[in-house]
Parts: structure tokens; C-alpha cells; sequence
């Protein structure tokens, strides 16, 4: 097991160090460095365990670590700190540290905290699984598929706190998915991300999010053309590989063009959710996108219809959908103009908006829908695993 040691004093480094090397029979690595060196010094040895000495006591540095903690989620924390006040415990705790000790420390307590860590450890890397990833993508422009995917994945991450959810914008040319949830734009972008790509690991990608929520975040699209031309397939699938072990549920915003970005991301998807309207342009254009997918090897097991804007009582039905298109309509989402448009316009989620409207509930029921899937999945996985099939 692999530990990490920082501490901003060099003599309290060395006796702490001394101390665990007397106790402990792990891989132990020093560091002296401040709450600035922290990322970095994870990042650079990956440990199963990382002691932080004195480093957080100041609550300008909270975010930082809470970065550090929320992009390695395989990795335990323990924090020595001075100051152990009930705010200061519960704030930590929330933050994700998995054990506070207070100073000064003897090398035997720490070797229990660590050993306790250790076991945490062995629990976390035995339950990891993959993360899932869902495309989404619109069968015709004006579909509502970024509002969906955006708000989707709020909805997910606010009714599963221990998840982790991230939305990817591939719409390269003009995407703003973040701007449909937040008020703010991230310096890094898919683009920025493909010229580093060679770099790209859990750390980089949490940091060029625009955060939504603690546990949900959105890597916006290339905001320039000359950009989104420099983003290429290989790039893609790098970056949702690395996402889909970083991230419980991956999803992607897909744009309508069926180019090799866009096939690459659709077949890194276990799930298409192709997003249409109850017209008949849109219907048209439905049938030859699923032509397209047919093409591509995509069964009727990958691909989800979903109706946006759908009205009580429509001119074209439903059952007049399914048979023309030859598949089950998966969901619907109703039509709620004014609270839709208002959540646009501010960017802010429709579930925190307005919860009890209707398409707020439409989005809830999907959330629960993708995690009852999840489970089944986990389930199989988990029997495979002992069957051997």
C-alpha cells in the first residue's frame, strides 16, 4: 500500500516520517509542500492513502482538497490538524476526509488510522465498476436535448449524492450545455482537454469542470471553430474511457451529424436516448437517424426514444410514432414552456426551479429509471463475477 505523507514543516516531516517507518510496513513516501502542493503530489504518486500534516486549517484551502478528494475516489484521507472543533470535524467529514487525529500524533495511533484506511481501501477498489455512459442526442435541431441531458444529469446527482455524475458536451461547434445548469464557464474545454491528451487522468479532468453540484459537473464543448477541428476520435474515446472510471454515470451530448466523433462517442454508450418531437419533420428525420444506427450495429436494445414537448391529446399519437418508427417509445417528457424557458434563461436547473413541475418529475422518474437499470446491471456483473459467466 502505497502512503503519502506532506507536511508544510521539514522537521515535522521527518519525525512523523521516522515514526511510521518504525510502525508501519507500507510504501511511504514524504513530501513537504503546502495545501498548493497537495494535488500535485497525489497525482504524481497515486497513493492508496494520503496523511495530510498541518496543511488545512484554513478554510480558503477547503476547496482545494475537496477537489483533490473528489477526483480520487479510490484514495483514503487522513488530516492531523491542531484545531478540532465540532464545525470543523462535520465540515471534513463532509467533505470526504476519512479520518481527522489530532497534534501531536504518535506513530503507533497513526499506524491504526492508516490500517483502518487500508481496509477502506481494499472495500473501495473491490466495488469499483465501471461507470456507466448514456448518449443523448436529437433526431432534428430544436429537439430540447441539451436542457434534457443537462437537467438529467442534475436530477441524478441530486437524488444520489454518492454518485458521481459528469456531463460531456461533444456538440464541438457551439455547445453551451454548462451554461443550461450554472451561471459560470470553465477555462478548460473538450478541446483544451484534447491538446493535453496525453496527460489526461482523473485530476485533470475534475479541475476543467464547471461544477454543478459537489458531485456533478459539465466539461464544456470547444468555443472556438479552429478549436473543435483539433478534437479528434481518438481524443473522444480516450477521454470517455478515462470518465467512465472517474465517474458513475457518463453522459454525453451528442450532436445530430453522424461523423467519426460522434460514432465514437455513440459507441462508447451502453444507451442512445434519441430525442424527438411529435411532428412530423421530426418523425421523418427519426427514421433516418435510426436507418443510420441500424448501419452502425446499434440494436434496438441500445436505442431509446424519448418525446420532448409532448401534449395531451396530440394530432399524432404515440402508437402512430411507434409504428412508423418501428420501436417503443421509452419515456416522454411533457410540454411546460414558461418554467422551461425560465430555466434556460437562468441557468438554473428545473428542478431546483421549479420541483414540482412536470417535466421536473419527468426527469426524476428517468433518474430512477437509469439507477434501477444500474443496479440490475451491478447485479449481473456481481453474478458473472462468481459463475464465471
Amino acid at each position: 500500500m502505497k502512503v503519502v505523507l506532506i507536511s508544510p514543516d521539514q522537521s515535522e516531516l521527518g519525525q512523523i516520517g521516522s515514526q511510521l517507518s518504525a510502525v508501519g510496513n507500507f510504501e511511504l513516501t514524504p513530501v513537504q509542500g503546502s495545501n498548493h502542493e497537495v494535488a500535485s503530489a497525489v497525482e504524481r504518486h497515486q497513493p492508496d492513502v494520503l496523511v495530510v500534516d498541518g496543511v488545512y486549517q484554513e478554510s480558503s484551502a477547503f476547496d482545494q482538497l475537496e477537489k483533490t478528494i473528489v477526483a480520487n475516489p479510490g484514495m483514503a484521507v487522513i488530516l492531523l490538524a491542531k484545531t478540532l472543533t465540532p464545525e470543523f470535524l462535520l465540515h471534513m467529514m463532509r467533505m470526504g476526509v476519512t479520518e481527522v487525529l489530532p497534534q501531536p500524533v504518535n506513530g503507533p495511533a497513526l499506524k491504526e488510522s492508516i490500517e483502518r484506511a487500508r481496509q477502506r481501501v481494499v472495500v473501495k477498489k473491490t466495488a469499483h465498476r465501471q461507470g456507466r455512459v448514456v448518449a443523448m442526442m436529437g433526431c432534428k435541431g430544436g429537439s430540447g436535448v441539451t436542457f434534457l441531458a443537462a437537467n438529467l444529469g442534475y436530477a441524478v446527482a441530486s437524488a444520489n449524492p454518492n454518485q458521481r455524475i459528469i456531463l460531456i458536451d461533444l456538440n464541438l461547434q457551439g455547445g453551451d450545455a454548462e451554461l443550461f445548469v450554472s451561471d459560470g464557464r470553465s477555462v478548460s474545454n473538450v478541446a483544451s482537454i484534447a491538446a493535453e491528451i496525453n496527460r489526461l487522468d482523473s485530476t485533470l479532468l475534475e479541475s476543467s469542470l464547471v461544477r454543478v453540484l459537489p458531485n456533478y459537473g459539465v466539461l464544456a464543448a470547444a468555443q472556438d471553430t479552429h478549436e473543435a477541428f483539433s478534437v479528434k476520435p481518438e481524443h473522444v474515446g480516450q477521454l470517455i474511457e478515462v470518465a467512465s472510471k472517474s465517474y458513475d454515470l457518463v453522459i454525453l451530448d451528442v450532436p445530430r451529424s453522424v461523423d467519426p466523433v460522434t460514432v465514437k462517442a455513440l459507441d462508447r454508450a451502453s444507451e442512445i436516448f434519441v430525442i424527438l418531437q411529435m411532428t412530423l419533420p421530426f418523425i421523418r428525420d427519426a427514421k433516418k437517424l435510426l436507418g443510420d444506427f441500424r448501419a452502425l450495429g446499434y440494436g434496438p436494445a441500445k436505442v431509446r426514444l424519448i418525446i420532448n414537448r409532448y401534449e395531451k391529446e396530440p394530432e399524432i399519437t404515440i402508437k402512430d410514432v411507434q409504428q412508423t418508427l418501428g420501436m417503443p417509445v421509452y419515456r416522454t417528457v411533457p410540454n411546460s414552456y414558461r418554467n422551461v424557458a425560465t430555466s434556460v434563461n437562468q441557468g438554473v436547473p428545473i428542478a431546483k426551479l421549479a420541483p414540482r413541475d412536470p417535466v421536473t418529475k419527468a426527469l426524476m422518474e428517468m433518474a430512477d429509471a437509469l439507477q434501477q437499470n444500474k443496479a440490475v446491471a451491478d447485479s449481473k456483473g456481481w453474478l458473472a463475477s462468481l459463475t464465471g459467466r
